[in-house]
């Protein structure tokens, strides 16, 4: 991935010279190439604002890594947990700068991040950078170095919201459950071997005493009719 810098670099210009006049030869198209690189004062400001946000929100990361493990499981496993923009956000200057710091960010985020949601949203965010926007590649480098570890912290924090907040429901939970069971299963269909292990998940669910009968069927209409 081209460093940020190479995008600000004038093109090179090409001067045209005329040909001399008179008795001297004729010279056809004659040019003289003259490079003329520097980088431009508003993309040095850009720069330098791009890698001090970025240390900042690393620092940031590296705090909420000594916090969010605290949480209460509602909080941990939420949806849109309170730091979730801030993350997005971070991924956004990480995709600015480069591959490098996509790379960096992805294993601070392992480490601090735990809601399965937000895991989501950042792995396949960067699969889409990372695979040029072509769809047909986001499988592909979810599997990557630089993704694999963070889409597999992804499945394990699915795996244990789902298992969690089971063995904590009501009548109630019951839509948001199969929601989240639903978005579980979007999840590690994109994984090899996921299949296998999504069908181990609800399993595991369905052998659950909280797992009634009604709940169960809901899961199964869902999951049937590709409810999210």
């Amino acid at each position: 991935q081209p460093h940020l810098a190479m995008h600000a670099m004038h093109p090179v210009d090409v001067i045209s010279v005329s040909p001399p006049t008179g008795n001297q030869a004729q010279v056809q198209n004659s040019t003289v190439t003259l490079p003329q690189v520097q980088l431009s004062t508003q993309n040095q400001i850009q720069l330098t604002y791009l890698m001090a946000a970025f240390r900042i929100g690393m620092l940031a990361i590296d705090t909420l890594s000594r916090k969010v493990h605290d949480d209460r499981p509602q909080t941990k496993y939420a949806r849109n947990p309170p730091y979730g923009e801030d993350v997005k956000w971070l991924l956004g200057i990480a995709i600015k700068l480069g591959t490098t710091f996509l790379q960096q960010f992805c294993a601070s985020v392992i480490n601090s991040v735990v809601s399965p949601f937000i895991l989501y949203d950042l792995a396949m965010e960067a699969a889409r950078f990372l695979a040029r926007n072509n769809p047909t590649h986001v499988p592909t480098q979810l599997r990557s170095n630089i993704l694999n570890p963070l889409f597999q912290k992804c499945l394990q924090m699915f795996m244990q919201c789902a298992l969690h907040r089971i063995h904590h429901i009501n009548n109630a939970d019951y839509d948001e459950f199969v929601s989240i069971v639903c978005n579980a299963r979007n999840a590690f269909y994109l994984a090899p071997g996921g299949i296998v292990q999504f069908n181990e998940l609800l399993q595991s669910l369905r052998r659950s005493k909280s797992c009634r009968k009604e709940l169960w069927q809901r899961i199964v209409n869902a999951l049937a009719s590709g409810t999210v």
